[in-house]
């Protein structure tokens, strides 16, 4: 599976990675999207400047969201409750856990266009209260994506090969197939990524790869590997009969335009 199809992928793409706004702001909204999950919710609150972000603000807008009868926040992944900022209203929290990551968002922003690794990076976004693994590895991939705007350079100067986090569901869909061999998560993510193309011949399965503008073929990318890897636990849960899907999935019409797309067709990113 390809995270560049899923059209929550893309509404970051087009929405905030090509928005005019300086990178800081870029990289505050692909945070705040990434925690909310949805972009409906997104789009109703605008697209949040530093300059002149206020959590109440946030709040309020937050909460119109959820009174219109929509969902605020994604069903394709946890989002915690976040009890420690103090109330038992999620959306309050959420409001004052961006209000904590903008006060010291000046002091934040240097330390990621600095770090000299994506491990570097994440350590940087795993730093911030509210963000685990899954979500500051989620948000890397977004800040590595290329921009049209500028000049096709990504936030982070990194590639998704370079280096990759698997989240809870990696690590599981990564036992399952080692049987707790005692490789490392990352090592086994760049078996596969370096092996796919001789497993898919010596499986006799014609995968169908994506191509580039210049019919290049696009082959699956380490980031790519990590969420195979947790659709990968969701299906032997559902095949062994030890799990059961969430939610059916809708295939698109033919000729439907990303933006007509339902944003959580592709589970989890």
């Amino acid at each position: 599976m390809y995270r560049e199809l899923d059209p929550g992928t893309v509404y970051a793409r087009t929405e905030i990675l090509e928005n005019a706004a300086a990178a800081p702001d870029r990289v505050f909204n692909i945070m705040l999207y990434r925690l909310i999950g949805r972009k409906e919710t997104h789009r109703a609150l605008g697209f949040q400047k530093l300059e002149t972000f206020d959590s109440k603000g946030l709040e309020t807008a937050l909460k119109l969201v959820r009174e219109s009868g929509q969902p605020t926040f994604t069903a394709a992944y946890m989002v915690s409750g976040y009890r420690s900022m103090g109330s038992r209203d999620k959306i309050v929290n959420v409001s004052r856990l961006f209000g904590r990551l903008h006060n010291g968002f000046d002091e934040f922003y240097p330390f990621l266009a600095r770090a000299v690794n994506l491990p570097a990076a994440y350590a940087t976004v795993r730093s911030r209260d509210g963000f685990g693994n899954f979500l500051a590895y989620q948000i890397l991939v977004d800040l590595m994506y290329p921009i049209e705007r500028d000049g096709g350079r990504g936030i982070l100067p990194f590639t998704p090969d370079q280096w990759a986090a698997a989240g809870p569901g990696a690590q599981k869909g990564i036992g399952l197939l080692t049987g707790g061999s005692g490789a490392s998560d990352l090592s086994v993510m760049r078996w596969l990524r370096s092996h796919q193309r001789s497993e898919f011949e010596r499986l006799s399965i014609g995968f169908e790869y994506l191509r580039d503008s210049r019919g290049v073929t696009i082959e699956i990318s380490l980031a790519n590997i990590q969420n195979c890897l947790c659709e990968f636990y969701k299906y032997e849960k559902i095949r062994e009969g030890t799990g059961r899907g969430r939610r059916l999935f809708r295939p698109s019409p033919v000729g439907s335009s990303p933006d007509e797309l339902g944003s959580e067709n592709i589970g989890a990113f």
